[in-house]
């Protein structure tokens, strides 16, 4: 990130302590803002240490879960974004014991998906799942009706409950009222934590604990980067340098897009929560200062080594209005040695030895050499080995270093104005809507 590797496109020498006082400010302010537990502003920053008082709880819903065959999470963008990804890297369908619980997703509003899923399952072994923080997001709340309906059809009315668990805010919502006088299962969403940060919450928890997720771990590793994140002092505080250099790359050095670029299949969905987490917290403009300049950075995707057959021209010799983000893994659990023979080696002799390992860790080498001799900033974030403590601790970096980074711009990293308002309007056509 820094100009001593990408010349002058990086990061300058004396620009962080430039941004000392800024950068003290937002640590304060974070610190602050996190006093109070689950109460607190910042209560999302708080869940690994709060909890774990709440897994008993959630164990024992999960226990309850694990005797459907089949359970459907109905939530969309935070209720699900991060429980999908956690699955993907630690618990990928191959992967499912069998005679385990299945666990499929129900997000956007597509009515030919819905049909064929409704087709794939058994009502009477079918559990739903709906996550909706404030009990009426209106994507959420239209398919869990429609497969309400489903299972009332074959079950009726009073064993179809025993099928049903909400995840919802604690004391208001439709999906906290219906809880109350239905007696459905239920667990609470802090009221403080917002949907993009919640997958540490029982957003994430429960669905993952049903799936065989180590809970207890994740928030684990969550909690050891808590602890490396208390000091001020950047070279001790990875959230509070991370931030720092993303926020000076967008305002000193005109780099807009922010491209993550995992070398792991397993970590492809990761980049999905994180696109969320970063692009709703961060995209701003200020409405009581029309004349200050609109915040943040556009999050893409890419995966190594796939799309440095699509997207890697385009890197290289477009304009230089980008950083780079890649993650390699260095310790795989599986495998493979890549097999030649003797007519094979002559005209591939540079993999006589190699294994798929070997070759993957080759293409993510190259590909940051290139970016980083084509003058681009970019880092790379090491895991020691993928597990729910390692990922415990990659969710919480983020969460973290996005929370400092919203602070550097001086906007309220917790809030989505516009989403807001483009969900009221679509409410607003529906009523105008001829039926």
């Amino acid at each position: 990130m820094h100009q001593e590797h990408v010349g002058a496109q990086g990061v300058a020498a004396g620009d962080i302590a430039g941004i000392a006082g800024e950068l003290a400010d937002a640590h304060r302010e974070l610190l602050a803002k996190s006093q109070g537990g689950l109460e607190a502003e910042f209560a999302c920053l708080n869940l690994a240490h709060e909890m774990p008082g709440s897994l008993g709880a959630i164990q024992q819903a999960a226990d309850e879960l694990r005797h459907f065959r089949d359970i459907v999470l109905i939530g969309i963008g935070g209720s699900s974004l991060g429980t999908k990804a956690i699955r993907h890297a630690l618990k990928p369908e191959h992967d499912q014991p069998a005679g385990g619980p299945r666990l499929f997703f129900v997000e956007n509003i597509d009515p030919y998906h819905m049909d064929h899923l409704l087709s794939q399952l058994d009502p009477t072994n079918t559990a739903l799942l709906c996550v909706s923080k404030s009990g009426g997001t209106i994507e959420t709340i239209v398919q869990y009706l429609i497969l309400r309906k489903w299972l009332k059809k074959t079950l009726g009315p009073e064993k179809a409950r025993r099928h049903e668990w909400l995840i919802t805010d604690p004391d208001q919502g439709w999906l906290r009222q219906l809880s109350t006088e239905q007696d459905i299962a239920s667990l609470p969403v802090p009221p403080q934590v917002g949907g993009r940060y919640s997958v540490l919450s029982a957003v994430g928890l429960l669905p993952l604990a049903v799936i065989g997720v180590d809970i207890t771990e994740l928030l684990h590793g969550a909690r050891h980067t808590v602890a490396r994140c208390h000091s001020d002092r950047i070279e001790q505080n990875p959230a509070l340098e991370m931030a720092a250099l993303y926020y000076l790359l967008d305002v000193s050095y005109n780099k807009r897009i922010s491209v993550m670029m995992p070398y792991v299949n397993r970590l492809r969905l990761f980049v999905d929560w994180y696109c969320q987490l970063w692009a709703e917290s961060l995209g701003k403009w200020d409405t009581k200062r029309p004349d200050a300049p609109a915040t943040g950075t556009l999050p893409v995707r890419a995966m190594g080594a796939v799309d440095q057959h699509s997207q890697l021209q385009m890197y290289l010799e477009s304009r230089h209005d980008k950083m780079f983000t890649f993650l390699e893994l260095a310790h795989w659990d599986y495998d493979l040695d890549i097999p030649l023979e003797a007519s094979e080696r002559e005209f591939f002799p540079y993999l006589e030895g190699k294994s798929l390992v070997d070759v993957i860790h080759a293409e993510f080498v190259a590909t940051r050499q290139v970016i980083t001799d084509t003058g681009h900033p970019n880092m790379t974030l090491h895991l020691p080995t993928l597990n729910a403590y390692t990922l415990g601790q990659l969710i919480e970096l983020y969460q973290r270093t996005t929370v400092y980074t919203g602070l550097l711009y001086g906007i309220n990293p917790l809030d989505q104005p516009s989403v807001e308002k483009g969900k009221k309007l679509a409410i607003q056509h529906l009523k105008e809507m001829k039926t």
